[in-house]
């Protein structure tokens, strides 16, 4: 380096200083197209970023509560059912030679009661030994020593929840049982690390054993082996189990959430797909409407002398520059959105699984999220980069119909239509042999209306001039002709209004079948019984009680035809979490007719009141290879318990699967008489409430068991399904409302950018008022143009989505179209714009008539 020389930083040639002073140039000209073409990119990156954020949350969070409790553990010996096993076992395994540390949790089922409400929680019972895994659970037990003297500690996510504080007193409802216990400790973040943010009830091992009446019972053995030892133990721990107990390891609970939250991932990760592209594409389309302004400044680059490879240089530099500016913003937007909306842990989730609440950002959805920002703007800059080529004169876009840079060649507007309607066709057979293709496919659906929304611009617009010749005065004809002027601006808004209608469409589409869907499965899971008595909160009846004689009351009350014992459980298989239930032989209906894949009803019906036979999930029986006849066997608490396939079904609204066996099969292999639900019949022509009452009269003093009529456990089980498909519904209305205001952007910046042409109008004759409307009727057009495609193609996207949830998913969603939706979505999207852009452009309709000559 020569002496007193400074090297100034350069790119691709060019200095720093040079490309920023140019921009700064281009910003002092078009500052506010600029802005708005950036708050587009924001809100398409936010809508991304947030939908990616939600969609991980949810195992990572469950991810660290199971880390934070397993410590070093590297296996567990588990029981296959709520009652556990009893500790004798345990101890004899933590005496296993090779065994380092091993400690005894008792996990159960509960609710939580204090002044300010209720939750669904799990009581988890501990050991001191737990310590000695170096758990992040018990880094701080400084808290939890209080738990020595008895009572619970909460978390403090659950004592927010129920308004509990340290030294007061909660009531805990576990298994028909209530216990009015202290609270020693509210538990942060600093004693037991991310397990402050789960519905978790923790206490010593004998509180919890007393609380839940597991008396000397545990249902999991956390073992850590000493170094090399780890095969060894596992041979010996599952010679202990003797097949009735499980040996797996330590985080297997996350391979289980994993299963049964797939479902629902799968469901929002088809709902993200359709979100990220169309945030995206919004992204994308709100940079092409400064296309016309860039293509100017290239005109004018170039007659100043600048080369080719400087001109791109330049260009590439504005559009990073804009791309990551307004990326990181609609990062930061994204995250306050994820965080708003979908941070609630679903409910029929909780009560099976550890699962925190708290927000997991990943360094890999910040870069995924800034960098589609930034492509769409690079991408975006490629258009004026095309008038580098050889055969474009600096004065090219000067010499093109209507505004410069706006105009279409009709030939163009042609191979576009018939790429549109190829893509779509193709799509239709690609997704009908494979639907695994359907997130490919719904891409490539929302490209082929894109690919159509210049030709359907072309039709209306002929169709609305021959129109507008019987109807003078309405500025029809002018509105007409400013759309043809301005060609390229005016297909980019109607691309945007498609984008929106199209991704609302498709999603509340699917929505709205699978919950039809399971609707239908909830009402005739449930209309066995004129009353159900359970503990209430676990809407899929899995948690047994003490019934201590209530049967028998209950039946010899006035009113009550027949009592009848279901019972059900959760049961770990090969790697599914699966729904077991066991239903009365005498029950009216043992199978739900709604459900049936594959099977005669009547005679699964009839198998399954003879015992040894099952319905089983249709995900299940794939994997097993079974089908009608064949047999199958399930580990148990008993050991193996052989059945034969009755029918084949849906998964009935349980992710994981589910199995129906009658009640007197479910005692065989689970060897328990304890009910998860009495079903009541009430005799005809009596009062169901007068019946209602005097079955809660003759249950007795049981505040820990809920008596409710058919109809209100179905309104809560509408509620448990309504709830876990909300981040569905949250991740459409979220793109419904990000997209209109993208719209309602993307309009007023074309607006904006047109002063000099209406200034020029103006200087013709027309006044502000003849403007405005021609302005709101021109945006009425383009508006209009995107819905058409966007709701077109949104239900072949629907229909699409539907194929691929119901076969990849085991979620029942029968087709339907709902025209209330439909009209609802576009009335948002062209109301929203409408209101939005009506100021902007009253605005831009009094600009003065000589600006056009100042320019």
């Amino acid at each position: 380096m020569t002496a007193g020389v400074t090297l100034k930083p350069k790119i691709f040639g060019m200095r720093t200083s040079v490309l920023f002073d140019l921009y700064r140039w281009q910003l002092r000209d078009h500052l506010m197209q600029e802005l708005l073409a950036g708050m587009g990119i924001a809100t398409g990156v936010a809508l991304l970023f947030g939908v990616l954020v939600a969609n991980t949350s949810l195992t990572g969070a469950a991810g660290e509560v199971v880390h934070a409790v397993t410590g070093r553990a590297s296996l567990e010996l588990v029981a296959r059912s709520p009652n556990g096993f009893d500790e004798q076992t345990a101890a004899a395994a933590s005496e296993l030679p090779g065994v380092r540390v091993a400690s005894r949790i008792l996990d159960e089922d509960a609710s939580i009661v204090g002044p300010k409400g209720h939750q669904l929680v799990q009581v988890f019972g501990v050991t001191p030994s737990l310590m000695l895994l170096h758990a992040r659970a018990t880094k701080d037990l400084g808290a939890g020593n209080a738990l020595v003297s008895g009572g619970v500690g909460l978390p403090t996510a659950v004592a927010s929840r129920v308004g509990a504080r340290s030294g007061g007193q909660v009531t805990i409802l576990a298994g028909g049982e209530t216990h009015t216990v202290p609270v020693r400790a509210v538990l942060g973040e600093q004693a037991i690390g991310p397990v402050a943010d789960s519905p978790l009830v923790l206490a010593l091992l004998s509180t919890a054993q007393d609380l839940t009446g597991k008396a000397e019972r545990v249902t999991q053995l956390l073992v850590e082996p000493r170094p090399g030892a780890t095969r060894q133990v596992e041979l010996e721990l599952r010679r202990l189990a003797a097949g009735r107990l499980d040996v797996e390891p330590a985080d297997h609970e996350l391979s289980l959430l994993d299963d049964a939250s797939r479902p629902t991932s799968q469901s929002t990760l088809l709902f993200a797909a359709i979100s990220a592209m169309v945030g995206f594409l919004l992204a994308l389309n709100a940079m092409l409407l400064t296309v016309p302004e860039r293509r100017r400044f290239v005109a004018e680059l170039r007659t100043q002398g600048f080369g080719p490879k400087q001109v791109v240089t330049i260009l590439a530099f504005q559009a990073a520059t804009l791309g990551i500016t307004f990326s990181l913003l609609g990062v930061a937007i994204g995250a306050s959105i994820s965080h708003a909306l979908f941070s609630e842990v679903p409910s029929y989730l909780a009560f099976a699984f550890p699962i925190g609440s708290h927000q997991i950002i990943r360094a890999g959805n910040v870069f995924v999220a800034v960098g589609c920002g930034a492509l769409a703007a690079l991408l975006a800059a490629l258009v004026p980069m095309l008038d580098m080529l050889p055969h474009r004169t600096a004065d090219a876009v000067l010499h093109e119909f209507g505004e410069a840079g706006n105009g279409i060649a009709p030939k163009t507007i042609f191979r576009l239509g018939g790429a549109g309607v190829v893509v779509a066709a193709v799509v239709a057979v690609a997704v009908s042999a494979t639907p695994s293709l359907a997130i490919v496919g719904g891409v490539l659906l929302a490209l082929a209306a894109l690919c159509l929304i210049p030709a359907t611009c072309a039709a209306i617009a002929a169709l609305i001039e021959s129109a507008s010749e019987r109807a003078r005065g309405s500025m029809l004809a002018l509105a007409v002709l400013e759309l043809r002027a301005t060609a390229t601006r005016s297909i980019a808004l109607a691309s945007v209004a498609a984008l929106a209608v199209y991704g609302s469409v498709a999603m509340q589409g699917a929505k709205h079948d699978l919950t039809t869907g399971l609707d239908a499965a909830v009402t005739q899971y449930l209309d066995t019984a004129d009353a159900w008595i359970t503990t209430g909160e676990n809407v899929f009846t899995t948690d047994s009680f003490r019934a201590s004689g209530a049967a028998a009351r209950i039946a010899r009350t006035a009113g009550v035809a027949s009592v009848r014992i279901y019972q059900g459980a959760l049961l770990d298989v090969a790697g599914h979490r699966i729904w077991i239930r066991g239903r009365p032989a005498a029950d009216g209906t043992m199978l739900q007719s709604s459900q049936l894949l594959k099977g005669d009803y009547a005679t699964a019906t009839r198998q399954l009141r003879e015992g040894g036979w099952a319905a089983i999930s249709s995900s299940l029986a794939s994997e097993r290879h079974v089908g009608i006849g064949d047999s199958f066997t399930l580990p148990t608490p008993s050991g193996s318990l052989g059945l034969r396939v009755a029918a084949i079904t849906t998964n009935a609204g349980w992710p994981g699967g589910a199995i129906t066996m009658s009640a007197s099969t479910y005692r065989a292999g689970w060897q328990t008489v304890e009910p998860s639900a009495l079903e009541v019949n009430f005799k005809p022509g009596t009062s169901p409430r007068r019946d209602l009452q005097n079955v809660r009269a003759a249950l007795g003093y049981h505040p820990g068991l809920s008596v409710q009529s058919r109809g209100q456990r179905e309104a809560q089980f509408r509620g448990s399904l309504a709830q876990g498909l909300r981040s569905l519904g949250q991740i459409s209305t979220l793109l419904l409302l990000i997209a209109a205001l993208s719209v309602a952007f993307a309009l007023s910046a074309a607006i904006w950018q047109r002063r000099e042409r209406l200034s020029s109008l103006k200087a013709q004759g027309f006044d502000s008022h003849q403007l405005w409307r021609s302005l709101l009727l021109e945006s009425t057009i383009v508006l209009g143009v995107g819905c058409l495609d966007g709701v077109l193609f949104g239900i072949a996207g629907h229909a699409t989505a539907d194929r691929w949830l119901k076969l990849s998913t085991g979620f029942p969603a029968p087709f339907s179209i709902d025209l209330a939706q439909i009209g609802l979505t576009v009335l948002l999207v062209g109301g929203v714009a409408l209101a939005v852009v009506a100021a902007p452009g009253l605005i831009a309709a009094r600009v003065s008539p000589r600006a056009s000559f100042e320019e």
